[in-house]
C-alpha cells in the first residue's frame, strides 16, 4: 500500500506547474538556455557566492520584451543572489537587484544575446 501512495504521489507532483528554469530547456523554452550564459558572462557580481556552471536562473516574468530573471544557485539555505531584467530588442541586461527603478547597465559576452535573438526566430 505505501508504494501505491508513494506512486500516486509521484504522479501528482509531476503534473504540477513549476517556473521554468533558464538552463534547463524544456519544450518550446530552449532559447533561456541561452540566456543563462548571458548572465554568467556578465559583469554582474555573482562570484561573490558561486562559480559560473553553478549559477542559475528563474525566469519570473517574459512578457516577449522584458524579461525578468531571479539568480541563484542551489544550496541547503537561501541561494537567491538577485535578479537581473533583460530587454530583448535592445539587446541590454540590467541589474535591478538594488533599485528596480534605477537599473545598472551590464557587460557581456553580445554572443549571447545574437544566439538569443536567431533561437527566439527560428522558433
Amino acid at each position: 500500500m505505501r508504494n501505491l501512495n508513494l506512486a500516486g504521489l509521484g504522479l501528482l507532483m509531476g503534473c504540477i506547474a513549476v517556473p521554468a528554469h533558464a538552463d534547463e530547456p524544456a519544450p518550446g523554452q530552449g532559447c533561456y538556455g541561452y540566456l543563462t550564459e548571458m548572465v554568467r558572462s556578465s559583469d554582474f557580481p555573482y562570484r561573490d557566492f558561486t562559480t559560473p556552471e553553478r549559477l542559475k536562473l528563474l525566469i519570473d516574468r517574459d512578457d516577449g520584451e522584458q524579461l525578468s530573471l531571479q539568480l541563484f544557485y542551489e544550496t541547503s539555505g537561501s541561494g537567491i543572489i538577485g535578479w537581473v531584467r533583460y530587454d530583448v530588442p535592445e539587446q541590454a541586461l540590467w541589474n535591478v537587484s538594488i533599485d528596480p527603478e534605477e537599473p545598472q547597465a551590464l557587460k557581456f559576452d553580445p554572443r549571447f544575446a545574437r544566439a538569443y535573438a536567431s533561437c527566439l526566430k527560428a522558433r
